[in-house]
């Protein structure tokens, strides 16, 4: 309920209500203080009312912390572009994080780079904004983001990803096998690569299936954990082993509970200084998950059973995998 106190020729609103702090405002008139007060007390029954009181000192930063606390669960790369949110916009205040500051931030991450990531980091942003309002109950917007997004469409700032569309040639690929096949490496660069090409995995997933998901009858594995964008902890999903990929796995000795117990940074870390000695240009590890699924499909696989295997959830998504082209449709099927 609302109390109306005359001060000094001017009108004091003061609200009281349970599960808010007292708030007040004087105005010039009676009448305006009693429509200034019913709006207030409209948004609180309609719990749409926010105080901003309480966080005009926190730093972003204290959210992103309080984040990577309570949700520290999350690859690689979340974890470092939180981390690097803490040093571009950790000292900006809660009410200053505001569109037009968060387009100050974009102007100079610009400088390093591209709108593709930069949407990214706002993305992480945004799930931290949204987790605060929401779970921890703090007068935040996450529309904030949302508003820069529009600005920086209005910039000219691409945010939309080209899909990569290299694949390794024949030719490229037995001069690597032969590469490795007469160097000293210990770790089976030709079983992984011949591995990531029939079974279409990424690499984080090769060096960690383990024996214990191996189903030697049905020639399957199930893929803990598989990358998802709404759900990694716990998509579990059983792959089948085509082609040479159940052979390669059989083969692997079994020193460990992991068919291929080796550094997927270390792997990541070899692969392009092999390539640039042999001089294949432009070709990443991750290319033999593309060429995979592109053999798949000429292989005569409907996109179901592509996705099937590759983990895809959007068939969409498959298409940057494979290069169709109209003389192909030609073939029969």
């Amino acid at each position: 309920m609302a109390t109306f106190k005359k001060r000094s020729g001017n009108w004091c609103a003061e609200i009281r209500r349970k599960g808010h702090k007292t708030i007040s405002k004087t105005f010039s008139t009676k009448a305006l203080a009693q429509e200034w007060a019913r709006s207030i007390e409209q948004q609180m029954d309609s719990m749409k009312f926010t105080d901003n009181r309480s966080i005009s000192d926190l730093p972003t930063r204290s959210l992103i912390e309080r984040y990577m606390e309570e949700f520290g669960s999350f690859g690689k790369n979340k974890q470092a572009v939180l981390t690097s949110l803490k040093e571009s916009v950790g000292k900006v205040s809660i009410n200053n994080l505001t569109g037009d500051r968060l387009m100050e931030f974009v102007r100079d991450r610009q400088w390093t780079a591209g709108g593709v990531t930069i949407a990214i980091d706002l993305t992480y942003l945004k799930q931290v904004l949204t987790t605060a309002k929401f779970l921890w109950k703090l007068p935040v917007s996450p529309g904030v983001v949302d508003e820069c997004r529009v600005m920086m469409h209005y910039a000219g700032i691409d945010t939309r990803s080209t899909g990569r569309d290299r694949r390794p040639s024949e030719s490229e690929i037995q001069l690597l096998i032969e590469h490795i096949q007469q160097g000293r490496y210990l770790t089976p660069y030709a079983d992984l690569i011949q591995f990531a090409i029939a079974s279409a995995m990424r690499l984080g997933e090769i060096t960690r299936i383990t024996w214990a998901d191996l189903n030697e009858i049905d020639k399957t594995i199930t893929i803990r954990d598989r990358k998802d964008p709404k759900q990694k902890s716990g998509n579990d999903q059983l792959v089948p082993l085509l082609g040479a990929a159940f052979d390669i796995v059989m083969r692997q000795p079994k020193t460990s509970d992991k068919i291929f117990p080796y550094s997927e940074k270390s792997i990541s870390s070899v692969f392009p200084r092999m390539c640039a000695k042999l001089g294949i240009e432009d070709l990443h590890f991750h290319d033999f998950r593309h060429e995979g699924c592109s053999r798949l499909f000429e292989q005569g696989y409907q996109i179901q059973q592509v996705a099937l295997i590759s983990g895809h959830k959007d068939w969409k998504m498959l298409q940057r995998y494979t290069q169709l082209k109209a003389k192909d449709l030609h073939r029969a099927p």
